[in-house]
């Protein structure tokens, strides 16, 4: 018995300027050798397809403090990368989450 295909994830890898936007799937982790663990938002957009966001501690924090949930729209846009005082750079997105679309 052959193993039927799962929708097939693609993931966003943006540049500045670049928004996405989709209703909420799920989320996972994943364990990565380099970077131990990596969060991951999936998104599915208008045409169907599923997209993989990698979330950063700022996107994690934005999607609490609107309680975000399955089935909510959001968009995402990613700015660039920033650059802290301290000279630590950064990634720099706004998040926003509509549930009343969704």
């Amino acid at each position: 018995m052959e193993d039927q295909p799962i929708n097939k994830v693609t993931y966003w890898q943006p540049s500045a300027g670049d928004t996405i936007f989709g209703i909420i799937q799920g989320s996972g982790a994943a364990k990565d050798l380099l970077y131990d663990e990596h969060k991951t938002l999936f998104l599915q957009e208008d045409n169907g397809a599923l997209v993989g966001v990698d979330l950063n501690r700022y996107l994690i924090h934005s999607l609490k403090q609107h309680n975000a949930a399955l089935g909510d729209l959001v968009t995402v846009t990613f700015h660039g990368k920033e650059q802290k005082n301290s000279g630590r750079s950064f990634n720099r997105y706004t998040l926003l989450v509509d549930k009343e679309r969704a």
